[in-house]
């Protein structure tokens, strides 16, 4: 069989071979071997079947025609018969008798006695074999009756058989008769081919060559009466017939990777494709683990190659991925159901956002129902994951498969997928030639054809879902191929992408336009941008500045609110990047105040997304410092407040449609101040127009309305608040399941003498469900220097802070920070505390009445082991009865409640906030600790206080009622750490108070959490 090696204008053929040296599979001596045995065979007189068997497609032609070319000519007569010329049944014996008259040779008289009586018995046996049985022992007494009833209607088929065998073996010439394809004939013509060599073409010195794939033969012969669809009666009548049966060898696996290789350089040079090194590797891959395991025969190797050649072409080499479209090309002609399952779930199979479970779908008891062999369900299942990871069993794993390979033209990037189905190119969709072209264009600030067309497809009819799919796709790709750009290169195509915003934003038949994939190219075009103008367009241009706020955001590294604002912190001219950064915030920030500031007349536009961007930049306290500043200076409460209300978009049936969503009036209210809000409560009550906000037209969602709907929030949350002013303190996210259960430090030296109040909190980076293991004995600089970086930090730290301030009114001084305990790099403790000023005798715990401590844990999560994590626990204890109301050593310890020593719920409330501030000192440790990585964005809080006597006794609590009596010792609570340290210190102080059985208590934590300007 020839699939290689041909001019390129035969790729196509599938012709047997004829000469050994044509042979690529190193059949030779196989070859010789059967030729030796023909020879012997046909020193004998006695007819002879040979079976050569062998799957379809293995070169079983292309080997007998080597065998005979390896007979003598002179000494045989071979003949071949085409069973598929066979008319029917009827036409066998007449086309058999034939073919072994004409390999007899013509010009001696032996010769043409042969071929006349071989001419007479042939019309004379044709009627005879329908009476012939195949196989048994009643064949030859059949056969003999059969002729005798010719013989008594006059007929002379006795005496002109013998006649035939008198002239063969006076010719004593060998005849070879080729059948090739048996297994190709019906059930019918396979019997009486059958019956015709068995019995009436068993003649002296005339031998067969049947070529057959079992299995095939073995089916048909299921299906006829001989063996009734018993297995084992098929398998004998086929030993019945073949006297002889020669295994085709099978093509090694050297050769079909020789084969494979040779055909498929050419298929890809015709199709003018390369392959990067990792494809190469993957083409590999897949031949190894597939494809040579499945198409184990030269016909199967041929026709995968066929399909490739035709094909690629057709769809663009440039434009898929090649290793992949050849596997789903050999998945389609191989396993045509599994390919039609595979094309009816291919949107499901790559789009990230379905949910849907798809590896039931396509598991191995699936694949062989949809005829896969039960060999080959294993290496199809994994090829198909290779092909789609969203199949694979392992999420992460496949998450980070599906985003990697995204731009890459892989069949599940969704950007590419069509293009393998299509089988052609896409009509309306620009190659990435051509958009290469384009990016290369505009890169060198020209606008020539490919740019054109760019244009033009960026241009959809944004009500046609499809165009703006085509548009989006576009735009992807675009982003990707600009990953080659140089940073002056992707400077100059920024102006560009600026320039399409306008045509791409709107609704469309799914919601909206595809202007948020023109974000992930500008987002691109900015991680590679160097050396360029600062782009002034978008930042001026109110229009833009929502999209370059998120590319920025998609362009710099992860963390990225940790990122924006370092590069926010940067000195102008630091960086390229830094300085559209810091242009592009402070437009966001004056774009609040001007769009504010034109009240109902501007413009829709997201304010909402400009604070909250802000917000994530440089912090909650930062942007309420900006907007108390603001309002203060005069920008509209209720103004500001119609901007931060919420709009969402409604898909129905006439269409989707924006309307007012939600206003978070507790919130805005802990921003502003409450204070504020209230003096201007008339111009509340004047912008609400006494509508309720539960009867406004939601669907109207202009300034005005937004801001009768905040306005009537507001008023609705202060006239709440007046009755239950906790209803405004607030709430950050507790979390339940916390790691801190068995985590019991050993931070302050008491003395043994106990504490009679103690405020401690735990903060883990990142936030998870273990703290850190010593398995790895930590990570960070050596011990020394680590015991340096400790000391630093908490010399820095709030609480030191605190310390230092309460020499004045407690008349204490603080006590210098210095190492405990250490354990390697696993954990560091560090003690302070404050000793009292007063000269005299003092007890130990007059002399010593304020006590602290840290301890730095770091470590590897157990079920993470790759993963850092860091623990910082810092506490602190006081010794209050030991004091007098000026907090000064006492005469004698007291025993009253309160203690006169006792915190106020203000001075308890600081306290609090001061603890809880130590987690940024957490987040500075880390930094220290390892300059490579960024500290995580998420961390747990614990915040715990105890106390010997209770709460009464250390906190001066007479002014709030109380419900029960019971005396309770410890309070905790764990918190994800997102809120303002204040915002927990008084979630906190009102859930401890709750808990103990205060009431009435939440006034006076709102008047210190929201104090009176």
């Amino acid at each position: 069989m020839v699939v290689s090696g041909l001019p390129d204008d035969s790729w196509w053929v599938d012709d047997p071979i004829d000469e050994p040296g044509e042979d690529l599979f190193g059949r030779g001596p196989f070859v010789s071997r059967a030729v030796a045995l023909l020879d012997q065979i046909g020193s004998r007189p006695s007819s002879t079947v040979v079976g050569l068997v062998g799957p379809w497609g293995s070169g079983k032609t292309s080997t007998i025609r080597m065998i005979v070319a390896g007979l003598n000519p002179d000494r045989w007569g071979v003949t071949w018969i085409n069973p598929w010329a066979l008319s029917g049944p009827d036409a066998v014996v007449t086309e058999l008798l034939g073919a072994i008259r004409a390999a007899v040779p013509e010009k001696s008289s032996a010769g043409t006695r042969v071929r006349q009586q071989l001419s007479r018995y042939g019309a004379l046996a044709t009627p005879a074999l329908s009476m012939v049985p195949v196989v048994g022992s009643a064949a030859t007494a059949m056969a003999n009756e059969a002729i005798q009833r010719l013989t008594d209607q006059g007929t002379t088929l006795g005496e002109q058989a013998e006649q035939v065998r008198n002239a063969l073996h006076a010719l004593a010439r060998p005849t070879l008769v080729v059948i090739d394809d048996v297994d190709r004939l019906q059930p019918d013509q396979l019997l009486a081919v059958f019956r015709a060599v068995r019995v009436l073409g068993r003649l002296p010195h005339v031998h067969y060559v049947l070529a057959y794939d079992q299995e095939t033969i073995l089916d048909v012969l299921s299906t006829t009466p001989i063996a009734d669809k018993h297995g084992a009666r098929a398998v004998a009548f086929l030993e019945k017939i073949v006297t002889l049966r020669l295994e085709q060898p099978p093509v090694r696996l050297e050769h079909a990777e020789s084969l494979f290789n040779t055909g498929c350089a050419g298929a890809l040079s015709r199709a003018s494709a390369s392959l990067s090194e990792d494809a190469q590797r993957r083409m590999v891959e897949e031949r190894e683990a597939l494809l040579l395991r499945v198409l184990t025969e030269p016909r199967s190797v041929a026709r995968l190659l066929t399909q490739v050649d035709i094909y690629l072409p057709l769809v663009g080499a440039a434009e898929v991925d090649v290793v992949d479209f050849i596997t789903l090309t050999f998945l389609r002609i191989t396993y045509p159901r599994l390919y039609q399952a595979i094309a009816m779930h291919r949107s499901a199979l790559v789009d990230t956002t379905d949910l849907a479970d798809l590896r039931a779908e396509f598991d191995e008891a699936v694949l062989a129902r949809l005829d896969v062999p039960a060999p080959h369900t294993r290496r199809v299942a994994d090829a198909l994951q290779r092909l789609f990871p969203r199949l694979t069993t392992d999420p992460v794993r496949s998450t980070v498969a599906q985003h990697r390979r995204r731009g890459q033209r892989r069949v599940s990037d969704p950007d590419y997928t069509e293009r393998y189905f299509a089988l052609t190119s896409i009509t309306g969709e620009i190659s990435d030639d051509s958009l290469a072209r384009a990016i290369r264009e505009l890169a060198e600030g020209r606008h020539g054809t490919a740019a054109e067309d760019l244009t033009l497809a960026l241009r959809p009819d944004l009500t046609d879902a499809q165009a703006c799919a085509r548009a989006a796709r576009t735009l992807r790709r675009a982003a990707s191929l600009s990953a080659e750009l140089s940073g002056s290169e992707a400077a100059a195509v920024i102006p560009y992408v600026f320039d399409q915003f306008d045509h791409l934003r709107g609704p469309a038949a799914g919601g909206f336009g595809p202007d948020e994939e023109a974000t992930v190219w500008l987002a691109a075009l900015l991680q590679r941008a160097d050396g360029g103008p600062v782009p002034a367009t978008a930042p001026s241009d109110p229009g833009l500045l929502p999209y370059l706020l998120n590319a920025i955001r998609m362009a710099v590294p992860e963390p990225a609110d940790a990122t924006i604002a370092r590069l926010a912190a940067q000195p102008p001219g630091s960086s390229w990047l830094a300085d559209v950064v810091q242009a592009t915030y402070r437009a966001a920030w004056a774009r609040v105040q001007e769009h504010t500031r034109l009240g109902d007349t501007a413009p829709i536009e997201p304010v909402s997304l400009y604070v909250s961007r802000l917000e994530s930049a440089f912090g909650d306290a930062d942007v309420d410092r900006r907007i108390t500043a603001a309002v203060t200076g005069g920008l509209p409460i209720a103004d500001l407040a119609a901007r931060l209300v919420d709009t969402e978009v409604v898909f129905a049936s006439a269409g989707p449609h924006a309307c007012i969503g939600d206003f978070d009036a507790a919130a805005f209210l802990r921003r502003i101040g409450r204070h504020r809000v209230s003096a201007v409560r008339t111009h509340l009550d004047s912008a609400a127009a006494g509508s309720r906000p539960g009867a406004l037209d939601r669907t109207d969602v202009s300034w005005a309305n937004r801001r009768r709907f905040a306005a009537g929030i507001l008023i609705e949350a202060l006239d709440a608040a007046t009755a239950e002013p906790g209803r405004l303190l607030p709430t950050p996210p507790e979390e339940q399941r916390h790691p801190f259960t068995n985590h019991r430090p050993s931070l302050m030296n008491d003395g043994g003498e106990p504490l009679d109040l103690t405020l401690q909190v735990a903060v883990l980076l990142p936030a998870g469900d273990e703290t850190p293991t010593g398995a790895h004995n930590g990570w960070g600089p050596p011990v020394s220097t680590r015991e340096e970086i400790l000391l630093a930090a908490m010399r820095s730290a709030p609480i030191s802070g605190w310390l230092r301030a309460r020499h004045s009114d407690w008349g204490i001084a603080a006590e210098p920070w210095t190492i405990s305990d250490a354990g390697g790099r696993h954990y560091t403790t560090a003690q302070s505390g404050a000793r009292a000023a007063t000269p005299g005798a003092l007890g130990m715990r007059q002399a010593f009445p304020v006590r602290a401590g840290a301890q730095l844990i770091t470590g590897h999560a157990a079920q993470s082991p790759n993963q850092q994590s860091l623990l910082l626990t810092v506490g602190i204890g006081f010794h209050l009865a030991e004091l007098d109301k000026q907090h000064r050593p006492a005469e004698a310890r007291a025993r009253s409640v309160p203690l006169p020593a006792a915190f106020t719920l203000h001075g308890l409330f600081e306290l609090t906030d001061v603890l809880v501030r130590c987690a940024r000192t957490a987040s500075m440790l880390w930094t220290k600790l390892d300059d490579q990585s960024p500290p995580p964005e998420t961390a747990l809080l614990h915040l715990s206080l105890t106390t010997a006597e209770g709460l009464a006794a250390v906190v001066d609590l007479n002014t709030y009622s109380r419900r029960g009596t019971a005396v309770r010792g410890q309070y905790s609570k764990v918190y994800q750490y997102r809120s303002r340290p204040r915002d927990i210190a008084a979630a906190a102080l009102r859930d401890w108070l709750s808990e103990a059985g205060y009431r009435h208590h939440e006034q006076a934590i709102l008047d210190m959490w929201d104090p009176a300007p």
